[in-house]
C-alpha cells in the first residue's frame, strides 16, 4: 500500500532519519574552529575575492533549489552562492557530521521532523535580529500561522521553504469509480463521515476496489491532520491532538482519538481501507483501485499524469470532522544558517533569495515544490497548475496547527515506535482493543524520557 509503513521497511527508515547512536556520538566531539573558503575571506570581503556562500541542496529538491541560486548569482558580485547536492535521505547525518567538522555548509536544509532538534542543540543560528535588521522581502507573506510553528522556545530558526496543511491534506478521487457506483461526487457539505459512507458503497474487495486510503498509521504528523479534525469547530479545541500541546502526553486512549482510531482501523478490517500486502507496483490510487484518497496538496499534478486516459481525478481541501472542525499539521521544509558560518550577511542575503517570491512560484510551477508564500499560493500561474493552492489558503490563514513536537525532542523515536507497533494492528495481528495500550505505553515510555544531552562542545 503506497505510504504504509511496514515493519518490514522499519529499519530502512530508522537509518534514513534517526538522529540515533551516530548522531550522538559524532556530536560528543568538541566544536571545531570556523575553516574553509568562507572563513578565509572574511566577512567584508577585504581580501578583494569574492565571498562563497555554501549551499546544502538537497536531492530531491535540486532544480529549484539552482534556480534561486543562479538567479542570485546574476543579482550579486561580491557573494556566490554555491550549491552542494546532497541526498535527502543523508541530510540528517550529512548535517551532523559537518556540523562537527566544521564543513557544513552556511545554508542549510531540513525538515520539520529534526529542525526544532537541531536548534535546540545549536546547528542553527537564530534569525530574529536578522529579521529585525534586514528582513526578507515582505516577511508577512510567509503565512504567520507557520511563522509561529516554527519558533523554538520563542526562537525563529529559519525561513520556510515549504509550508502546507498537513502531509495529508487534500481528498481525491476517482470519478469514474463514483460513477460506475452511481455515488455522488463530494462537495463543500460533506464531513469525512461522509467519505466514509461513501468509500463503503464503492468498495468491492472481491475485484480489488478500496473506497477510502488515508496513510493514518505511519507518523503521527499524518495521524494529527486526521484526529485533528474531531471536536468542537474552533481551534480552541485540542481534544483531538495525538500529542497534547505541552509535548507531554500521548493521547491515544483519550476521547475524540480513542473515537478517531477505531474509526479508520474498522474502515481497514472491513477491507474498505487496503492494508501493505494489498498494494500493487505503481499505486493503489493511481492504478485505479481506490475511489477516495488522502493525500498532500501537491500530489494534484502527479495524479493528474499517472492517471491518463484511465480515470479522471476529482480534488478538494480535506473535508472537516464531524462537527466541522478542520483537521491540519504544519508540515515542510526549512532553509536554516549553520549557526559556525563565518559569512552571516553573505549566507543569510542567499538564505533570503531561497524563500523569496520568485523562487516559490518558479518551484511551484515548474517542479514539485509546494510553496512557503501566501502571494504563491494565490499566483495565478501556481493555480493554473494546481488550484488546490488557491483552495487551501483559507486553512492556512485559519485553522493551521503546529507539529506535534514532543517537549523532549524526540519525535524520531516516538514515530518510528508509533508506526511500529501499530503495523500490528493495521495488518491484521492484533486488534485494537487488545493492543491499544500496548502501544499507548511503549510511546508514552519515550514521550516521558528527559531531553538527549547537546552534547556539543
Amino acid at each position: 500500500m503506497k505510504n504504509r509503513f511496514s515493519r518490514r521497511n522499519f529499519l530502512r527508515g530508522t537509518v534514513a532519519l534517526g538522529f540515533g547512536a551516530v548522531g550522538s556520538s559524532l556530536l560528543s566531539a568538541c566544536a571545531p574552529p570556523t575553516s574553509g573558503t568562507a572563513a578565509e575571506v572574511g566577512e567584508s570581503g577585504a581580501t578583494g575575492e569574492v565571498i562563497e556562500i555554501r549551499v546544502q541542496t538537497p536531492g530531491n529538491r535540486i532544480q529549484e533549489t539552482e534556480f534561486s541560486i543562479d538567479e542570485f548569482n546574476k543579482r550579486q558580485g561580491e557573494i556566490v552562492a554555491i550549491s552542494e547536492t546532497i541526498p535527502y535521505n543523508e541530510l540528517v547525518k550529512k548535517t551532523e557530521v559537518g556540523f562537527v567538522s566544521g564543513t557544513l555548509q552556511d545554508c542549510v536544509y531540513g525538515h520539520n521532523k529534526w529542525y526544532k532538534f537541531n536548534a535546540y542543540r545549536g546547528v542553527y543560528m537564530g534569525l530574529d535580529e536578522l529579521i529585525d535588521s534586514n528582513p526578507p522581502d515582505d516577511f508577512a507573506d510567509f503565512f504567520p500561522l507557520g511563522i509561529e510553528g516554527l519558533r523554538f522556545e520563542g526562537t525563529l530558526y529559519c525561513l520556510p521553504s515549504i509550508i502546507k496543511p498537513g502531509p495529508v491534506s487534500a481528498l481525491y478521487w476517482n470519478k469514474n469509480l463514483l460513477a460506475d457506483a452511481g455515488i455522488d461526487e463530494p462537495d463543500d457539505t460533506w464531513t469525512l463521515m461522509d467519505v466514509e459512507e461513501a468509500a463503503r458503497a464503492v468498495t468491492d474487495p472481491d475485484n480489488g476496489i478500496f473506497g477510502f486510503e488515508c496513510p493514518f498509521d505511519s507518523d503521527l504528523h499524518r495521524l494529527a491532520c486526521i484526529t485533528r479534525a474531531f471536536g468542537d469547530p474552533t481551534t480552541a479545541d485540542k481534544r483531538g491532538w495525538p500529542i497534547d500541546e505541552e509535548g507531554k502526553k500521548f493521547r491515544l486512549l483519550e476521547p475524540l482519538i480513542s473515537d478517531a482510531m477505531p474509526w479508520l482501523i474498522n474502515m481497514v478490517n472491513d477491507q474498505v481501507m487496503p492494508r501493505g500486502a494489498d498494494d500493487i507496483e505503481g499505486g493503489l490510487f493511481d492504478s485505479g483501485r481506490i475511489a477516495f484518497q488522502i493525500a498532500s496538496i501537491g500530489e494534484l499534478v502527479r495524479y493528474n499524469e499517472t492517471s491518463g486516459d484511465r480515470f479522471e481525478v476529482g480534488y478538494m481541501v480535506q473535508p472537516p470532522g464531524p462537527d466541522g472542525r478542520r483537521g491540519s499539521c504544519i508540515e515542510g521544509n526549512q532553509w536554516m544558517l549553520n549557526s559556525q558560518t563565518a559569512q552571516v550577511d553573505g549566507a543569510w542575503e542567499v538564505l533570503k533569495a531561497l524563500t523569496d517570491k520568485e523562487s516559490n512560484v518558479w518551484g511551484a510551477v515548474n517542479s514539485t515544490k509546494i510553496p512557503a508564500r501566501k502571494s504563491a499560493y494565490l499566483d495565478p500561474k501556481v493555480n493554473e497548475v494546481n488550484p488546490l493552492y488557491g483552495l487551501s489558503v483559507p486553512i492556512m490563514e485559519e485553522w493551521l496547527e503546529p507539529f506535534p513536537m514532543v517537549w523532549n525532542l524526540r519525535y524520531n523515536e516516538v514515530f518510528q515506535v508509533y508506526a511500529q507497533e501499530l503495523a500490528f494492528v493495521v495488518e491484521g495481528e492484533k486488534s485494537w482493543d487488545e493492543y491499544a495500550n500496548t502501544i499507548y505505553d511503549k510511546v508514552q515510555e519515550i514521550v516521558d524520557e528527559d531531553r538527549p544531552p547537546k552534547a556539543i562542545g
